[in-house]
């Protein structure tokens, strides 16, 4: 079975696990922004719940369809994964979900997009989330407007160092515009009072989706055959690197300096965890 739904609660999937036949196999789709995980509409700890029954989950921090899928049938439509959108508890929120194909040209063309940009969610992620969420103010936070819907952004701009000093209003116009496009991509909510909060938001969404794959399969490897694997990864989904080594450097500057648990071999372009 397949599951994709940007908010996730333990208390939404328990009861389609308990229904699951223990010979299904398991996939979930979902995303882990922070401040959606301290607000409670999405929760990281369903990765224990979806791990000890032997499936997997997959982030992408944009995804936004709902679909629950099998070998012969598909329903997709509003209905997230939690206790409200599903009618678990009483009200529930009013959704539609339509039984249509797995084989929809649209449904396989969703899932070549997510199989192919997700990262495979870890321990260290779940941990890493939590703790971006837990450091989010008290206050509402305010969402970006104008955020950027690209499955497979990548970071262009090289020195990662700067971004809260954009954020927080500390340089000048000029530098902000060129890392402002960033900081968009990233969906970074307004609000944020202090450099660790920032960096732990930052890391929490890069660990998830095309760059999250990366820092997982590039890491531990030579610099050439990180490398290679990046100009694969990118080739596979049409992206043309004008200088592949380039942005290696500038992704493994990114992952070292926001993902804990990875870091740079000092004076070179090797990523390690």
């Amino acid at each position: 079975m397949t599951i994709i739904a940007p908010f996730i609660t333990s208390a939404g999937i328990r009861p389609i696990l308990t229904a699951l036949p223990q010979d299904a196999e398991l996939e979930v789709y979902t995303r882990w922004r922070p401040d959606e995980v301290a607000a409670g509409v999405s929760d990281p700890h369903i990765f224990d719940l979806v791990s000890t029954r032997g499936g997997t989950v997959s982030l992408h921090p944009i995804v936004h369809a709902k679909g629950y899928l099998t070998g012969s049938s598909a329903l997709v439509g509003s209905a997230n994964v939690t206790g409200n959108g599903l009618g678990w508890g009483r009200p529930g929120a009013v959704e539609i979900l339509v039984e249509t194909s797995p084989s929809d040209p649209a449904l396989v063309a969703l899932m070549s997009v997510l199989r192919a940009t997700s990262s495979t969610a870890t321990e260290a992620d779940r941990d890493a989330v939590l703790a971006a969420a837990a450091a989010l103010p008290a206050a509402p936070l305010q969402a970006v407007v104008e955020p950027v819907d690209r499955t497979d952004w990548l970071p262009s701009y090289r020195m990662p160092e700067v971004l809260w000093l954009v954020y927080d209003g500390q340089r000048e116009k000029e530098l902000t515009d060129f890392v402002q496009p960033e900081l968009r991509a990233l969906g970074v909510p307004s609000g944020i009072q202090s450099e660790p909060a920032f960096n732990a938001y930052v890391g929490a969404i890069l660990r998830q989706g095309f760059t999250g794959r990366i820092a997982q399969e590039c890491s531990n490897l030579s610099t050439i055959k990180a490398v290679q694997r990046l100009t694969a990864l990118c080739t596979a989904r049409g992206i043309t690197i004008e200088d592949p080594g380039l942005l290696w450097e500038t992704l493994a500057a990114w992952i070292a300096r926001f993902m804990p648990g990875f870091q740079r071999i000092p004076g070179g372009t090797r990523l390690i965890r």
